[in-house]
C-alpha cells in the first residue's frame, strides 16, 4: 500500500538506551522483513522496519540522526505518516531456523521468529550488541520459544566478542535449514560466508538510503544487480547478494556517493 495513512502513537516503549519501540493505531498484515515509509511534517520521510506485524502496527526506531531524534521525541497521542508496508519479506522454508540479529537489526527478526515458532518451526536466534543495555527483544524471544544465544562486544552479557564468533561456533555442533540475519552490513556478510560453508541457504535484510521507496527513483540499486533494496528487497537470498559488487563493501549516501565499510574492494 503507497498511500499516506496518518496514524497515532498508541504506546512508547524505551527498548533500550537508544531504542524505542512506538505501537500504532494501525491494524497491519505484514510479511516480516517488510518496511514502511515514515513521515514527519517539516521534517523528512525515512524506511523503517515493520517489528510487530499483526494487530497494531510497531516500528522500532534507533535514535542516530537528526529525523530519528524527533520521531523519538513524539509521545503517546503524536501522530505520523506512514506508507506500507512494502517491499519483500522474509521466505520461510525448512523446519530448523537461525536468525543471527545485531543491535536494532533484530527489529524485523523477531516477528519472523514468533511466526515460525506458531507454524511449528525450531528457531535459534543469536542476539547481539555493543553492551548489554543494548541488547533488543532478547526476553520478548525467550518467552515465544526461541533458544537464544547472547554476545556483546564489552563481554556484559553472554559471550564476549561477536555474534560471527557464536555462529562459528554454534555450526561446528550443528545445522540448520535456513539461516536469516540483520544488523550492521559487516556483520551480515560474514554471515553469509560463515553459512555459505556450511551450505545453509541465507537471507538477509539490507538497509540503504531510499528516496521514494517505491522503486522509481534508483537510488538504493544494488550495484551489479540492478535490484532495488525498496522493491526487489529490502530482504536478499544469498545467491542475489554474491552478484553485487556492493553488498559488504560500501553504500551511497543521499549524493550518491560511495561509503566505504572499512577497506575498498
Amino acid at each position: 500500500m503507497n498511500t499516506m495513512e496518518i496514524a497515532k502513537i498508541k504506546r512508547v516503549v524505551k527498548d533500550t538506551q537508544r531504542i524505542k519501540t512506538f505501537i500504532l493505531d494501525i491494524d497491519v498484515s505484514a510479511i516480516p522483513g517488510q518496511f514502511v515509509m515514515v513521515w514527519l511534517p517539516d521534517v523528512d520521510e525515512k524506511p523503517m522496519s515493520v517489528s510487530y506485524t499483526s494487530g497494531d502496527m510497531g516500528i522500532t526506531i534507533l535514535e542516530l540522526g537528526d529525523f530519528t531524534r524527533r520521531l523519538c521525541e513524539l509521545k503517546v497521542g503524536g501522530k505520523i505518516g506512514i506508507r506500507g508496508p512494502m517491499g519483500r519479506g522474509f521466505k520461510v522454508y525448512g523446519d530448523r531456523l537461525l536468525l543471527v540479529g545485531g543491535g536494532v537489526g533484530m527489529a524485523p527478526l523477531a516477528p519472523l521468529a514468533e511466526d515460525a515458532i506458531k507454524e511449528g518451526k525450531e528457531v535459534t536466534a543469536i542476539v547481539g550488541a555493543i553492551t548489554a543495555k543494548e541488547l533488543l527483544f532478547v526476553e520478548r524471544l525467550k518467552k515465544a520459544g526461541v533458544r537464544v544465544f547472547v554476545s556483546t562486544d564489552d563481554g556484559t552479557a553472554g559471550y564476549k566478542g561477536f555474534t560471527t564468533d557464536v555462529l562459528q561456533e554454534l555450526l561446528q555442533k550443528e545445522t540448520f535449514d535456513q539461516c536469516f540475519t540483520c544488523g550492521p552490513e559487516i556483520m551480515m556478510f560474514k554471515v553469509l560466508n560463515i553459512a555459505e560453508d556450511k551450505e545453509i541457504p541465507t537471507q538477509a535484510s539490507l538497509h540503504r538510503y531510499f528516496k521514494c521507496g517505491i522503486g522509481i527513483c534508483g537510488h538504493c540499486v544494488l550495484d551489479g544487480t540492478g535490484l532495488r533494496v525498496c522493491k526487489e528487497g529490502p530482504t536478499f537470498r544469498d545467491k542475489e547478494l554474491r552478484k553485487s559488487h556492493e553488498f559488504g563493501y560500501y553504500w551511497r549516501n543521499a549524493a550518491g556517493q560511495k561509503i566505504y565499510f572499512g577497506v575498498k574492494k
